[in-house]
């Protein structure tokens, strides 16, 4: 039987990463793999539930939401998301029928956390999986997984009505909006709102320390790991009062929860300035509901609890800290994350380590028919932050639920902390009065500043090192089996620092120390002690022999790269990529680049480790298998196709349909595509629209000394390969220009005073766009093919509001090729060509609006002489990555108006 390849369907279209799985992407890609992302959920079913009934049910709505037939590839510009015309789905079935009922629900539990730990390849659509267990006839448990890039918690409650209307065959209108177009309207709202928001954040948030609950153990290298859990049954009743408290205090519940748990931290740790995250649901129009997505949002909450306050005192001091960030709560985490520019360590989350959410479960308890679904309790795959905290409403009652990172906690230290919250919301809801530092405490303090003690081997070493003379300060970390120090000098003199290393190795002859690293000061906690569980082991990597002239040419390509991604003229070879105003996306950018242009595949932690840019080039030269070569210069020529008997045909900025011209079999002509080069300068603004046409008449030269031309161009690259021809033909080449859909300059300016051709222009543009979404064909061509028409209408109020209307999807391009049509759009509607006496023929497609008082050739008529201008009106020709559609019919009449030339 033979395998069907996910990645060889058809990829419809192409958008940007939302905020929410920019901040997903990152997170994978520091651990490509990680299972941290999987979104883990149980269903209990009761009922005639057949399998093949639930399975199909997972297909439609899988064939309904293109965010489920979804893949993610990372690009020069930036990560991707590309939607596949379809995607695998199998529902696995296991049957525990005939094994004893006390003993099912373990099994469930292993089932489940096996369905979960298995890692999602994002470079493959279809990232969702379930296993329905049979547990009798007529009861069963449903587990399933997603990835977080394609489904969030409010998403759980989509997937549930919408199973259960396929289980009873009721019919669903069709989605008026997909997660793509979410993603286009947020990038835009961003623009429009973001330093708003950024300023209130970046102000709320100054200064603030990174707080951590104090671990049992040292934290590992990199964050992950396995998630532990521990949880409680809150008493009957605990909603009406948790209600009944909020309104007495004037807040609502969800303020009255971050309140008693920000004081339940200060109990356990004495922090007077702590911060922990929440997630906000980010649907914030009523046409996202329906939507299958990640929109959820992090925020980080700063408290400043005092311990002589009363809980009523200090819940009232939250109120303000909520409506702030709700009120500002569309800023991306990830962009706050990059204007604070916290120091980046891959053993922590960024900001925040703690997370809290208090809600009601998302699943309904519903009946389907004769199938009744009910949300049940599951579990965390893996562990993102150090605590994460949810007090939950479950249709059996309401439920505190703490995760845990097992690597950094044992079970008794989370078990005591859940128990002080708990005891933290009694008093809340029976004593407000109480006051902070009287809040019962489970477990001993773990006070914030308080000094990791350390026995046995580590404080020997510890102490050796302290007493050599070129020491001031020592600590010593767990390495293995041995361990590692930190010291800072003492004062040497003129002995170098960079061989105090070696001298402390040598000088104590301590076969248990891995290693020493000198700092300008020891990291502190908040007492002012040494501050351990800060400090990381370095990776220690082979040393590798790396050619001197490979180094040089690496560090100054990576020099080059570093200040076109940062944005700064020069890159000295100490420059540090995050103080220079580098980020994640930047560095997936970088890392990008490194695999196209030498194959080297570093990960986004290692350069955390080493930001440095010689030191990271140092680790790059080091990958590079073989010596360098020459990267070629780009020249803008692209060659598609070399022979043919044909006159050469040349398109000017698009080799998607010079691509799809040259397989045909009957186009024998050679093919080509013409560009700017890469590493040319910006066009300024003021640049004629005349002057960069010479520019393309001179690459064309370049391609092609002697004519006959034959050039291509489709919308705005249209005029500009007609004006390029002009140049050509005034040098004396004999020329003719096919082009596609090209609006006459000075036609489109006299819409201006002719109403009735604007609003006929609207409508059409409208019904245009819609069904281009509805075929999900957002497209670079499909966008340049009606650029610049489509206006905002009142006709369809949801698309308004998700500011659809009109939206270019810029994304899909390389920000210089964005930035170059812009120019050379405004340069476009400036310019005004003269009379052409040499052969043009005008395709018109469905892109472009016919009849009614329309010119059959939009315009060119006029500039055109009848005995030169050739116009053909064909139903559509569209060309995308993994579509074609016309393109055969408008090769042939390429070939005829080619072949009236000769």
């Amino acid at each position: 039987m033979s395998v069907r390849d996910p990645q060889a369907d058809p990829v419809l279209a192409e958008f940007p990463l939302s905020a929410g799985q920019t901040r997903c992407w990152i997170i994978d890609r520091a651990n490509p793999g990680t299972i941290t992302l999987n979104v883990a959920v149980r269903w209990e079913v009761t009922g005639p539930l057949r399998e093949a009934e639930l399975e199909q049910a997972f297909r439609q709505v899988i064939a309904r939401h293109e965010i489920l037939r979804t893949a993610f590839a990372e690009t020069e510009s930036g990560p991707v998301q590309r939607v596949h015309a379809s995607a695998p789905f199998q529902l696995s079935l296991v049957d525990l029928r005939r094994v004893p009922a006390e003993d099912q629900m373990a099994r469930v539990d292993a089932i489940a956390r096996e369905t979960a730990a298995e890692p999602f390849d994002l470079s493959k659509p279809g990232l969702i999986r379930a296993t329905l267990v049979r547990l009798a006839a007529e009861r069963a448990i449903l587990c399933f997984c997603v990835h977080q890039n394609c489904f969030d918690g409010f998403s759980i409650r989509v997937l549930g009505r919408e199973i259960g209307a396929a289980l009873t065959g009721m019919p669903l209108p069709e989605p008026e909006l997909q997660y793509g177009d979410f993603t286009l309207w947020q990038r835009e709202m961003l623009e429009a709102t973001g330093d708003q928001d950024l300023a209130y954040w970046t102000e709320t948030l100054a200064g603030m320390p990174y707080f951590e609950m104090p671990p049992d153990h040292p934290r590992p290298a990199r964050s992950g790991g396995e998630a532990g859990i521990v949880a409680r049954d809150l008493p009957e009743g605990f909603g009406p009062a948790l209600a009944e408290a909020a309104r007495k205090a004037g807040v609502s519940p969800f303020t009255l929860g971050c309140a008693v748990f920000g004081a339940a931290l200060h109990r356990i740790t004495g922090a007077t300035d702590l911060a922990f995250g929440t997630q906000i649901a980010g649907r914030m129009d009523t046409e996202l509901e329906p939507l299958i997505g990640i929109f959820i949002n992090n925020l980080a909450l700063r408290q400043r609890p005092a311990p002589a306050a009363t809980l009523a005192e200090h819940i009232a001091s939250l109120r303000p800290v909520i409506e702030g960030a709700l009120i500002h709560q569309t800023l991306p985490f990830n962009r706050l994350v990059e204007a604070l520019n916290p120091p980046r360590d891959p053993a922590r989350t960024p900001l925040i380590s703690i997370n809290f959410n208090l809600q009601s479960v998302f699943m309904e308890t519903r009946r389907y028919g004769e199938v009744e679904m009910r949300s049940m309790a599951s579990h965390a795959p893996g562990v993102l932050y150090d605590l994460d905290l949810a007090v939950m409403e479950r249709p059996s009652g309401w439920q505190i639920v703490l995760e845990y990172a097992a690597p950094l906690f044992e079970r008794e230290t989370a078990q005591a902390i859940l128990d002080t919250v708990v005891a933290a919301f009694d008093m809340a809801l029976s004593a407000p009065e109480t006051r902070l530092a009287d809040l019962p405490l489970h477990g001993a303090p773990r006070l914030v500043g308080e000094a990791m003690t350390v026995s046995g081997p580590l404080a020997e070493i510890e102490t050796a090192l302290a007493a050599h003379p070129s020491v001031a300060e020592a600590v010593a970390v767990a390495d293995g089996d041995g361990a590692f120090g930190f010291v800072t000098p003492a004062a040497t003199g003129t002995f170098p620092l960079e061989r105090l290393p070696e001298a402390l190795l040598s000088d104590l002859g301590e076969p248990r120390l891995t290693g020493v690293s000198v700092l300008a000061a020891l990291p502190r906690t908040q007492s002012g002690a040494p501050d351990r569980a800060a400090l990381r082991v370095p990776a220690r990597r082979a040393a590798v022999a790396v050619p001197d002239a490979r180094m040089a040419e690496t560090l100054a390509v990576l020099r080059a790269d570093w200040a076109e991604l940062l944005g700064v003229a020069e890159v000295p070879a100490t420059g540090h990529f995050f103080d220079l105003g580098g980020h994640s996306l930047l560095v997936l950018r970088l890392l990008a680049r490194l695999r196209d242009r030498w194959g080297v595949a570093i990960d986004l932690p290692e350069l955390y480790e080493a930001p440095v840019l010689s030191d990271f080039a140092a680790l790059v030269a080091a990958r590079r298998g073989a010596a360098p070569t020459a990267t070629p210069r780009d020249d803008g020529l692209m060659r598609l196709k070399r022979d043919g008997a044909g006159t050469p045909f040349t398109a000017v900025n698009n080799a998607a349909t010079a691509t799809a011209l040259s397989t045909l079999p009957g186009f024998d002509r050679p093919v080509a595509c013409i560009r700017l080069p890469a590493d040319a300068p910006p066009l300024a603004e003021d640049t004629p629209f005349e002057a960069v046409a010479r520019s393309y008449a001179d690459q064309m030269r370049a391609l092609q000394p002697e004519g006959p031309y034959l050039l291509y161009g489709n919308c705005v690259h249209g005029n500009l390969a007609l004006e390029t021809a002009r140049v050509l033909h005034d040098q004396g080449a004999r020329v003719a220009v096919a082009m596609k859909d090209v609006w006459e300059p000075g036609y489109v300016a006299g819409f201006a005073h002719d109403a009735g051709l604007a609003r006929q222009d609207r409508r059409h543009s409208l019904r245009l766009r819609l069904r281009y979404w509805r075929e999900g064909e957002m497209s670079t061509a499909a966008l340049l093919g009606s650029y610049g028409i489509f206006h905002r209408t009142g006709l369809l109020r949801a698309l308004r509001a998700l500011r659809l209307v009109g939206h270019a999807n810029r994304t899909d391009l390389e920000a210089a090729q964005e930035a170059f049509i812009l120019t050379m759009s405004r340069a476009r509607d400036r310019y005004r060509p003269a009379p052409v006496d040499f052969p043009v023929l005008h395709i018109v497609t469905d892109a472009t609006p016919r009849g009614g008082r329309f010119s059959p050739s939009i315009g060119w008529e006029a500039v055109i002489g009848p005995d030169h201008l050739t116009t053909v009106h064909l139903d559509r020709v569209y060309v995308s990555r993994s579509k074609r559609i016309g393109v055969e019919e408008m090769a042939a009449e390429i070939e005829a108006f080619a072949g009236a030339q000769t």
